[in-house]
């Protein structure tokens, strides 16, 4: 069984979800969302990082696959971002957990079959792929369950590329 825990990282809210593929092909989920305290942007990093720490001893995934910040405009909000992104890519390493980062149009691309698709229409594709009736996620929640889907789809075609 594949357990991976796909990450959607934020200062204000960093989706998770847990998707659980059997080899016969059943899928289980679990999903949730860190609201790290307003404040001191350490504070925050060490909340998002203890949380996502506790979830990887929890729920034991095999890996993390995390959303890649995209470029910003704005450079202080894509630093920020790749921050929430680097305390739970931490909290992996710590685990001994692989990582693997997607940026968001790979995501969209993998999961809704087109790489500028809108959250919306990636959360349906997500739905119809996994065969639910819904999904009540949280939109950080839902973000997050589609990087675990699309590193699902990704990661057999990763082990057949040779890295030299």
């Amino acid at each position: 069984m594949a357990r991976i825990l796909g990450v959607d990282p934020g200062l204000n809210a960093t989706g998770w979800g847990l998707l659980e593929i059997a080899s016969d092909g059943r899928t289980s989920l679990r999903w949730g969302t860190i609201h790290p305290p307003l404040g001191e942007l350490a504070a925050r990093l060490h909340h998002i990082n203890e949380q996502i720490a506790e979830l990887i001893e929890r729920l034991e995934p095999d890996s993390l696959a995390v959303e890649r910040p995209f470029n910003h405009r704005n450079v202080k909000t894509a630093v920020m971002l790749g921050q929430a992104q680097a305390a739970a890519i931490i909290a992996a390493a710590s685990a001994s957990i692989p990582v693997h980062e997607y940026p968001p149009r790979t995501v969209k691309e993998a999961v809704a079959g087109f790489g500028s698709a809108e959250k919306s229409a990636v959360r349906q594709a997500l739905i119809t792929r996994l065969g639910l009736a819904d999904l009540d996620a949280s939109a950080d929640a839902s973000d997050a369950l589609a990087v675990a889907y699309c590193h699902h789809l990704m990661a057999p075609l990763e082990s057949r590329v040779e890295v030299t």
